[in-house]
């Protein structure tokens, strides 16, 4: 009798053991998710700046070859980064003020909508007058546009800080490999200095090709909405371009502003111009998506489209907007590292495509 219930003692430690490390995990990703969304305005610049110093290294080497110093080819290279930032800014803010200062036509488009669909009201008692008239004082355009423009305005601060962090990260970039060899002279220093060579390629080769396929992408979408005479048809490409690095799902919510103007614009076709431009749209964003953008990555981000679908909620969770556009190469910079360690490889095992 004794023998069986310390045999049976002896079961539950071994269960305890095997659960414990599961819910200390969970228990410091808990702790580590409350920190990044807490610290926000310091790691979400810190992290920009890495990427960042990975894609901007390649250019600054390439002066300092040419005979610049390094500190010289360093600043030139993120004031060039610089004036590309200011000057997107610049054109995005006044599109932005533009398309606020044009609203109230469409918005009288949707008050004479609203009037065609009080006729519905006889035929579905649900749509009763008060509640039209409700939803129409509720659909605000020109506030929607105004918390975009206060976003905007928040990602360019973003911007400056990790341009700040960017000269701090740029010079101490070359001088990476030799500090982990002297700080990991056993065998692991050979394999971080693998994992931080393969992150850097890695991130250098995503932004590139995902910035070609945006930029195709762009003009993709601008094309079709010259064609039709949509308003400010060259914003929404660009707006296009910005949300094609958002994966799977930033391409085709770029496909609703530009057909929702053209479904509100008085001197278009109404609702069938809008379906012929949305199917065009979508046309590009399948042969951009499916066809385009696997030629262009092809292995650089090996990462499953669960796990890629995953890093998109959880950043965005953590980080809102920005979080978003970063969660691809932020975990497979992780899945990278945990390729690299041999007690996390079947974590990259389960990311891996």
């Amino acid at each position: 009798m004794r023998f069986a219930v310390a045999r049976r003692r002896s079961h539950r430690g071994e269960a305890a053991a095997k659960v414990l490390p599961v819910f200390l995990f969970l228990a410091v990703g808990l702790i580590i998710a409350w920190l990044l969304a807490a610290l926000k305005f310091i790691f979400l610049p810190m992290l920009l700046a890495l990427f960042g110093a990975f894609l901007l290294n390649p250019p600054v080497d390439w002066l300092h070859r040419r005979g610049l110093p390094r500190p010289l080819a360093v600043l030139a290279v993120v004031a060039a980064a610089a004036v590309v930032f200011w000057l997107g800014g610049q054109y995005i803010s006044a599109s932005f003020v533009a398309f606020h200062d044009g609203f109230p036509k469409y918005e009288e488009r949707i008050q004479d909508l609203i009037g065609q669909a009080r006729a519905l009201t006889d035929r579905f008692p649900f749509l009763s007058p008060d509640r039209l008239r409700e939803a129409a004082n509720e659909i605000s355009l020109s506030g929607l546009v105004g918390n975009t423009l206060n976003s905007f305005v928040s990602v360019i601060s973003y911007v400056l800080i990790t341009l700040i962090f960017l000269m701090y990260f740029l010079p101490a970039l070359p001088g990476l490999p030799e500090k982990i060899r002297r700080a990991f002279p056993d065998e692991r220093g050979p394999v971080l200095r693998r994992a931080v060579e393969g992150i850097g390629r890695q991130v250098q080769s995503y932004v590139w090709a995902k910035t070609f396929t945006s930029v195709i992408t762009g003009l993709g979408v601008t094309g079709p909405c010259l064609f039709f005479g949509v308003d400010f048809a060259v914003t929404w490409g660009v707006f296009a371009a910005l949300l094609n690095f958002v994966p799977t799902i930033g391409a085709f919510l770029s496909v609703i502003p530009p057909v929702l103007v053209c479904w509100l614009q008085p001197d278009l076709g109404g609702l069938s111009t809008a379906l012929w431009l949305a199917g065009l749209l979508v046309l590009v964003m399948v042969l951009t998506g499916n066809v385009l953008e696997p030629l262009m990555l092809g292995q650089s981000v090996n990462l499953s489209p669960t796990a890629s679908l995953l890093a998109i909620f959880l950043w965005g969770w953590l980080w809102g907007a920005v979080g978003m556009l970063i969660a691809v190469p932020a975990m497979a910079m992780i899945k990278l590292t945990c390729d690299n360690i041999e007690s996390l490889k079947p974590v990259g095992v389960l990311l891996g495509n």
